[in-house]
């Protein structure tokens, strides 16, 4: 784990990223600061973009940093499940988590700078490109992003309910959960006929949250860094994909100084 210092240090040395592809005022979002508290910032800023968030996130130094997968009207309002309704979501996106923890039996080799495993995310990789071109079979707006850690999130950002149930006004939430229950029965149906190992995690809850892109995981000392299409995911190594998530050239002067604490 990165000392506080140090994560703060990052936010102050870079500047607000652009997430044009998610609405980030419309995201619901939450981070983990280094004694596990977990701090709304909807509630301290009720629309919170790039800059407003890297804001708080110099002030407060977080372990980690998620937004909700659904857009909302009115993020500060969401709670509770029961309660999102009341936050009118618009919209929002399907992910998918592809983790190296999910592949067993592969030799271990570590990344020199990072520690991390690279045979076992170069297998995250394969089956994010394979899965990715399954997916594309249905949608088009696919981004990938590095987590950061063990592998890979697919966010398929055109994903619309009314593809796959009934949209319900009175219950927008669970209207959300139907169609991503659906269309993830779609793709493990997808999965069983063309993987021979489908070892995914797929999106059903509404209310999960994700890491942001380009913020820090402060577990690993890796930006969870946005790779783009499925077809730049193709162009670049592991290793390339590590160097380019590793901050300490920039903000540390040198692999060296990479912070990291925890041998995986």
């Amino acid at each position: 784990m990165m000392l506080q210092e140090q994560v703060k240090r990052y936010y102050e040395n870079t500047s607000p990223p652009s997430l044009e592809p998610w609405s980030l005022w419309r995201k619901h979002i939450r981070i983990v600061t280094h004694d596990k508290m977990v701090i709304k910032l909807n509630a301290l800023r009720s629309r919170v973009n790039e800059k407003a968030l890297w804001k708080l996130c110099r002030k407060h130094a977080p372990t980690h940093v998620y937004m909700s997968v659904l857009n909302y009207l009115f993020p500060e309002r969401v709670g509770l499940k029961s309660r999102a309704k009341y936050a009118y979501p618009v919209g929002g996106e399907y992910v998918v988590d592809v983790d190296n923890y999910l592949f067993r039996g592969i030799e271990t080799h570590e990344h020199p700078r990072t520690w991390i495993c690279i045979a076992c995310l170069g297998v995250a990789r394969k089956y994010t490109i394979r899965l990715a071109e399954l997916v594309e079979e249905n949608y088009e707006s696919i981004v990938i992003v590095f987590s950061g850690a063990r592998g890979f999130h697919i966010h398929v950002l055109d994903f619309n309910v009314r593809d796959w149930t009934r949209y319900n006004e009175h219950d927008p939430v669970k209207s959300h959960e139907a169609a991503r229950l659906r269309y993830t029965l779609h793709l493990a149906r997808q999965l069983d006929a063309r993987f021979d190992e489908p070892h995914f995690t797929l999106s059903v809850d509404p209310m999960r949250i994700i890491s942001v892109p380009q913020t820090l995981n402060a577990s690993t000392g890796l930006v969870c860094r946005l790779i783009g299409s499925r077809v730049d995911l193709e162009r670049k190594s592991v290793s390339r994909i590590l160097d380019e998530a590793n901050p300490s050239l920039t903000i540390w002067g040198g692999f060296s100084q990479l912070p990291l604490s925890v041998k995986r």
